[in-house]
């Protein structure tokens, strides 16, 4: 694409693939890895044995004939070299501990950050001890956990005091010992071709007479909620890698721009190896010549060329020459449209189907309270993000849709209403003031910003932290003039100080450092394309009278000012319409894809079962 006509009216239809910056690439290669990580996890998982939930067992008071028992059909995750035959039974029986050391317990101590020794009681199951349990008529049985560590032995007893530091183990002391514990014993049960208990879990109760409920084995839906999680945070790093997909197309003129502009000298209106320099002007719209500092760089600058600045200002809001639009004026080159859909999409899906996903399952099988705890806090968060993605889409929407729709007026024929505006910062009779920051001068701006930053060390717990931190910002601004060749329409920053609108003075024209200091300027100068959406209204006369006018042009007599009677936004930004396009992306990416996981994130409140 070497000139305006070759973007008139682009359509890059349904897909498009961006081209990607370095920090894209790296965020897709994140993600990728997440993805990878994600199909591992869960890969791991489904060779993890699927044990029922305890609601779904079956309680028993007794051992009782094993050929009594209530077997079905193993789920998925069994290993037939282990378990014989493929269906076992699932069930609750109350047992005393009379040999085998199931567990170590304790009283452990723990220094906290300020030195101070606490003691926490803790337990740990034993996985190799092979153990002996006999029920309340005295038949006995011999189990142990998973010997094979595919499953992880779960468990809970009757917390100790802690006055001391201890550690003993809980254990069988024969069949006639009073100080035997007993245990509310998960059982898995097979019958052929012999015998064979496997402990999943347990929970410790006072007598036979009690019962309760075990901990939940959920060792493999845990696989599969972590694999959703690391999924769901590569989905994010796919989604916010994916930039907007004009984007990549204004990249690759200005890539060329920047190639042609290699061993140019730069000047007023001449991209060169060093950026296009500002006119600098006095009150009045006196030419002094041009500025030293700021410079404008290619990524913000024109995409065919800076339209030639005038060499006097003593009608400012005449047209030029004939009359004629700029090049870069949507009527010349018409309107892009981004793809319907890229990469960002997929991973917006991806992200917000993991998570919804992950809540639910939380919730629907709990291996304990904190499981149920998270999957209610991470519904609460997805659904708040899901209601504030969603309004904020839509007021996204609604703007697109009225950059996209609205015609960009020629300024000498503008009406009062709603309108957008394209045209070259030219310098009104205020000139181009220059500021002085950190020791140097910059002119030929008509609307500012800048920042100074000073290099501060702290220590902390883990050493010496040093960052640049924000010590002083200021903005400022001048009215100037808009003029896309027709005309020229004075705008006013000062009518602009607003939290109705979108602002946006380009990134960092100027960044220097002198000891620990650091200085950025953000700036708009004169010859730099501008795009404006707001409502075209009359100037007042006090407004007139300070900045001037003239009678005999009609652009003269009106200005832009923030929309307030539409709701979709206002605005004030450099570049022309493409560049505003070119960072915004499809209506299907901005409003549907948040649409179709605000429904989604419905289900999460009904009923689920896994």
């Amino acid at each position: 694409m070497d000139n305006p006509s070759d973007v008139r009216d682009l359509d890059q239809g349904l897909f498009h693939l961006p081209s990607l910056k370095v920090r894209n690439t790296i965020g897709y290669c994140i993600a990728a890895a997440l993805f990878i990580a994600g199909f591992v996890m869960y890969s791991n998982g489904l060779s993890i044995p699927d044990i029922p939930q305890i609601s779904e067992a079956d309680r028993l008071d007794e051992l009782g004939e094993i050929e009594s028992y209530n077997f079905q059909a193993l789920q998925d995750g069994y290993v037939q070299s282990q378990y014989q035959q493929n269906t076992a039974a699932f069930v609750l029986i109350p047992l005393e501990l009379e040999d085998g050391v199931i567990a170590t317990e304790g009283c452990y101590e723990s220094e906290d950050e300020d030195g101070n020794i606490d003691l926490n009681y803790g337990v740990s199951l034993d996985s190799d001890s092979t153990l002996t349990f006999s029920d309340h008529k005295g038949d006995r049985i011999t189990t142990s956990f998973d010997q094979s560590r595919v499953l992880k032995p779960e468990g809970e007893f009757f917390q100790a005091d802690c006055f001391n530091a201890w550690e003993r183990d809980i254990e069988g002391n024969g069949p006639d010992s009073d100080d035997n514990r007993f245990l509310i014993a998960y059982l898995l049960v097979q019958n052929e071709p012999i015998e064979y208990y496997q402990l999943l879990s347990i929970t410790e109760v006072n007598s036979f007479e009690d019962y309760g409920s075990p901990p939940e084995v959920t060792q493999r839906e845990d696989a599969g909620r972590w694999a959703l999680l690391i999924v769901g945070i590569g989905g994010l790093f796919f989604m916010y890698s994916t930039p907007p997909s004009l984007l990549s197309d204004l990249r690759k003129i200005r890539k060329k721009n920047r190639t042609a502009a290699s061993g140019v000298q730069s000047a007023i209106g001449v991209l060169g190896s060093e950026g296009r320099r500002f006119q600098h002007c006095g009150p009045n719209g006196e030419v002094i010549g041009p500025a030293k500092h700021p410079l404008r760089q290619v990524s913000e600058d024109w995409l065919f060329g800076c339209p030639p600045l005038p060499t006097s200002y003593s009608n400012v809001y005449g047209q030029d020459g004939d009359g004629a639009l700029i090049p870069e004026h949507p009527q010349r080159i018409g309107t892009p449209r981004p793809a319907m859909v890229t990469p960002y999409s997929l991973g917006a899906i991806i992200f917000a189907a993991s998570f919804i996903w992950l809540s639910s399952d939380l919730r629907a099988r709990d291996g304990n309270e904190i499981h149920t705890l998270i999957g209610w806090l991470m519904t609460a968060v997805v659904t708040i993000v899901n209601v504030l993605w969603f309004f904020n889409a839509y007021r996204q929407a609604n703007l697109s849709r009225t950059i996209n729709d609205l015609p960009t007026s020629p300024i000498r024929s503008v009406a009062v209403g709603q309108a957008e505006v394209v045209g070259q910062v030219r310098p009104s009779n205020s000139g181009t003031p220059s500021f002085r920051v950190g020791g140097r001068d910059m002119e030929g701006t008509v609307v500012w910003s800048w920042s100074r930053y000073r290099y501060v060390c702290h220590e902390t717990d883990e050493g010496t932290e040093c960052s640049w931190e924000l010590e002083e910002t200021q903005n400022g601004g001048v009215p100037f003039i808009v003029h896309d060749g027709t005309g020229g329409m004075i705008i006013d920053p000062s009518l602009w100080q607003t939290e109705k609108k979108i602002s946006n003075l380009g990134g960092i024209i100027e960044q220097w450092e002198k000891g620990n200091q650091r200085w950025t300027v953000s700036a708009i100068g004169v010859g730099d394309p501008i795009y404006i959406l707001g409502d075209c209204v009359p100037r007042s006369r006090e407004h007139l009278d300070a900045w001037g006018g003239d009678e005999t042009e009609a652009s003269a007599l009106i200005t832009m000012v923030p929309s307030s009677e539409t709701g979709e936004g206002s605005v004030f930004s450099i570049g022309t319409e493409m560049d505003v396009l070119a960072r915004r992306r499809s209506t299907f990416e901005i409003l549907i894809v948040p649409l179709i996981v605000f429904v989604f994130g419905i289900f999460m409140f009904l009923d689920y079962t896994p």
